[in-house]
């Protein structure tokens, strides 16, 4: 692999040769193509100083004027070297189009081969996958992608969203240098279907009436064990997303010690390693949590009930007083009845 002079001094070559390329150009005027160049020429004395951001802007500005292999390929190199490895990809391949759409870089065309090898090996690859292959509005750090295409990403943490029937679903991935992952969507449950009206029927001859049952202390039984029962699983799946990220605080201490500059772009075994173990951690503290919450709010419920059933359902045999709200539901084998009653 050459060396970072051996290839400042391939780019400026490259970059001659685009000088010569455009006197002859005809789509822009001789101003235009001036701008151009100088937009380059302020790229190349930036590059010189490492100064990598500010030398994209201008190449960008010279290629908004006129787009050649060896601006994309200077583009690119700047990008690479501000590890935004896919964005350098999508601008080696460009240029790679341009010379088979037959314009001449000679430098170009040497370097791309080894610079698109490069940059490959720093991404991670992410397929996102519908399981009955309907259709979602997949969102990859805020920007769409297809779902079922496999998307080249830079190592790190990324977030997914993803959006059918107006319900969204909320994913992260840790993503490591030439690791493939594979995120499946969840099917929305389909909305319940509207009830029925009862359907008329003939009258009958009513049976004699039995005396109502009073189900006050199975209803509290009921809401005493859901509200037990989601606490415990609050509880418990709390304390587990709390034990994934120490663990994956751990697992980042661990990455920043061997490798901090370069984190999960590292190539070093234990640090793709770390990275894999954390994205894991990561998934199973997100996890933990929705459960948590949903047992948390199951418990809540149960508990909201259990105190209404306690204090405005009526005892058996209590003698009624019409001044108090109560609460009062009857069953005789055939029909039921809910309501809350009293004087206002």
């Amino acid at each position: 692999m050459p060396s970072r002079s051996l290839r400042l001094c391939l780019l400026t070559s490259i970059g001659a040769v685009w000088l010569v390329a455009t006197s002859g150009a005809s789509a822009q005027t001789p101003a235009d193509l001036a701008a151009a160049r100088d937009h380059f020429r302020t790229a190349q004395r930036l590059e010189a100083k490492k100064d990598w951001s500010a030398a994209a802007d201008e190449l960008r500005a010279a290629l908004r004027i006129k787009e050649t292999p060896g601006l994309r390929y200077h583009l690119a190199y700047c990008q690479e070297q501000l590890a935004s490895y896919s964005a350098a990809l999508i601008d080696y391949e460009r240029a790679q189009q341009l010379l088979a759409e037959g314009q001449k870089a000679a430098d170009v065309s040497r370097l791309l081969g080894p610079a698109i090898e490069r940059v490959k090996a720093m991404l991670g690859e992410l397929t996102v996958v519908s399981p009955d292959g309907g259709t979602f509005r997949a969102f990859l750090d805020g920007n769409p992608i297809e779902v079922g295409t496999p998307t080249r990403l830079d190592p790190g943490l990324h977030i997914l969203r993803a959006v059918r029937d107006e319900r969204e679903q909320r994913h992260e991935v840790v993503v490591a240098a030439q690791e493939q992952y594979r995120i499946e969507l969840s099917i929305p449950a389909p909305e319940p279907p509207a009830p029925l009206p009862p359907a008329s029927q003939p009258a009958r001859d009513a049976p004699p009436d039995e005396p109502p049952r009073s189900i006050k202390l199975p209803l509290l039984i009921a809401e005493g064990v859901v509200t037990a029962a989601g606490l415990g699983i609050g509880l418990g799946f709390t304390v587990r997303a709390n034990q994934a990220s120490d663990e994956a605080d751990r697992a980042l201490a661990d990455i920043d010690s061997k490798d901090p500059a370069r984190q999960c772009g590292s190539e070093l075994e234990s640090v793709q390693s770390a990275c894999s173990q954390l994205s894991d951690l990561k998934q199973r503290e997100f996890d933990a949590r929705h459960v948590a919450t949903a047992g948390f709010i199951g418990a809540g419920t149960g508990a909201v009930l259990l105190l209404a059933t306690w204090l405005l359902w009526p005892d058996e045999g209590a003698p009624a007083d019409a001044s108090t709200p109560r609460l009062n539901a009857r069953f005789d084998g055939r029909r039921s009845f809910v309501g809350v009653f009293g004087q206002f």
